[in-house]
């Protein structure tokens, strides 16, 4: 059975979409023109986004977020997307093209293991592919069309429709010489790519045989690979396990500057989470003030990988789950939650008419501009989250109601320590303080309690569990992964 015979109409979330899909492909049947088609997608969306989209964060809150925004809003993209691929897009190309061509999609918007819909930053991943009987020459106008394409959906639906001209369109050689390439780098880069989206793609426009001769070569291979494709030893991605042991850089687009730059203080970096420990050291409430925290490239991306496996035909346990009230899968669940309600916070706080921002990631700076002061129902759902069963330990929920409890009283942790031993510290991890007295010898110091300090406690709990859960769950369980 070919990928497109049970991944070409994935379902819609609600009865609304499905009913207007109903109604659409009917209307087309009987003959509805191109015009009518965009003037029908432009008016349903400019109705629905409006109502998805709160720029008010006081009605984003977690327990409404899946059902109120994440669902219909993956509903809303997939419905104009692949409608307008189909037909306003496809009927514009020469029919030599259309005919030899596969379109398909990718990532959250499309894949069918992606079930708690999608935040505001997701963009779409559209590929085109081309038989190798299509000359070069049509290949280059294709790509810019899509370039055109992408601009169209832009420009009215303010959806990004990710365009890179090193694999958006290719013919099908190029795909294969990928897969076959003598450099290991660039065959295992293809390789994770097409088997990771081998049985979650959407695909928009079939073509079986261009399709059958592109996923033939990696249809064998384990699905081993998912763990690597998603968060093991991916080469074209900064994946969870590449950052985790520093052999690549976040980069990530800066709130001050709005330029890329690499990503400071990480938490989950093992060379970060050492220099913390000196701090633990010192005393255990003692934390850098500035940090970051992946929420894209560690939770999101291990969720993800799970949820591609057991929609591959795995079931928990297969994945190192006891079954569905396993903790740790309870956990890894709440997380993704909290991370889909971050970014969808960071999308209505900073994003503006002239200011994108980058949301897949949550700072200090950040965190403490959510936490203090209060706005909306952050505080209550974010503490309602993690003091929640199965997110924090029990030890953990201790320290974080300690934590926060000094912040309220302005507590301060008292340190003895020489002008020389604190001015370091503070230089290195950015740490307000202040003299106690500035007499001889070791010199007491007061540093405050901060919702910025808190975070860094709150996500690097979050990190730890969240390695142990691949260490000692999804990565002894992936060596059993069959091909299926």
């Amino acid at each position: 059975m070919l990928v497109s015979d049970v991944n070409s109409g994935a379902e819609y979330h609600g009865k609304f979409y499905r009913t207007c899909q109903t109604k659409l492909d009917h209307a087309i049947a009987r003959g509805m023109t191109c015009d009518t088609i965009r003037s029908f997608l432009v008016e349903l969306y400019r109705d629905e986004a409006k109502r998805i989209n709160t720029g008010d964060i006081g009605r984003i809150t977690i327990s409404t977020l899946e059902d109120n925004i994440l669902k219909p809003r993956q509903d809303l993209y997939r419905f104009i997307l692949s409608n307008w691929i189909r037909h306003l897009f496809i009927p514009t190309l020469s029919e030599d093209v259309a005919a030899n061509l596969l379109v398909f999609g990718i990532g959250r918007i499309f894949s069918a293991y992606s079930y708690i819909g999608v935040q505001y930053c997701t963009d779409a991943d559209l590929n085109f592919v081309l038989s190798d009987s299509v000359p070069k020459k049509k290949a280059t106008e294709l790509s810019r069309q899509v370039k055109e394409l992408q601009q169209r959906i832009w420009d009215l639906f303010t959806i990004i429709v990710e365009v890179d001209s090193s694999f958006t369109v290719l013919r099908v050689q190029d795909v294969l010489s990928r897969l076959g390439h003598t450099e290991c780098k660039t065959r295992l880069a293809a390789t994770l790519f097409y088997k990771g989206n081998e049985k979650s793609l959407q695909v928009l426009h079939p073509n079986d045989d261009i399709l059958g001769s592109i996923m033939a070569p990696i249809q064998k291979k384990s699905d081993t690979l998912l763990f690597e494709n998603f968060i093991g030893e991916n080469p074209n991605k900064p994946t969870y396990q590449r950052l985790r042991k520093d052999k690549v850089k976040l980069r990530i687009i800066s709130d001050d500057t709005q330029e890329e730059e690499l990503a400071r203080n990480l938490i989950g970096s093992e060379k970060f989470g050492l220099e913390c420990r000196l701090l633990a050291g010192i005393h255990p409430d003692l934390h850098p003030a500035h940090w970051c925290f992946s929420m894209k490239y560690t939770v999101n991306r291990v969720f993800d990988y799970v949820s591609s496996m057991r929609n591959a035909g795995y079931s928990l346990k297969d994945l190192g789950f006891t079954g569905p009230d396993d903790s740790d899968y309870t956990f890894l669940s709440q997380s993704h939650r909290l991370m889909l309600f971050l970014q969808e916070l960071i999308h209505v706080k900073l994003d503006t008419y002239n200011r994108l921002s980058d949301y897949s990631y949550i700072s200090a700076e950040r965190f403490a501009d959510f936490m203090d002061p209060p706005k909306g129902t952050f505080r209550a759902d974010f503490e309602k989250m993690i003091l929640s069963p199965h997110f924090l330990f029990a030890s953990q929920k201790a320290r974080y109601l300690g934590h926060k409890a000094a912040i309220h009283d302005k507590s301060e942790i008292v340190l003895s320590l020489t002008d020389e031993q604190m001015e370091r510290i503070a230089k290195k991890y950015h740490i307000t303080y202040r003299h106690l007295d500035r007499g001889s010898g070791r010199t007491p110091f007061a540093v405050p309690y901060t919702w910025s300090t808190l975070g860094f406690f709150v996500f690097s709990a979050v990190e730890n569990r969240l390695a142990t859960i691949v260490d000692e769950k999804l990565s002894p369980a992936n060596s059993n992964a069959r091909s299926v």
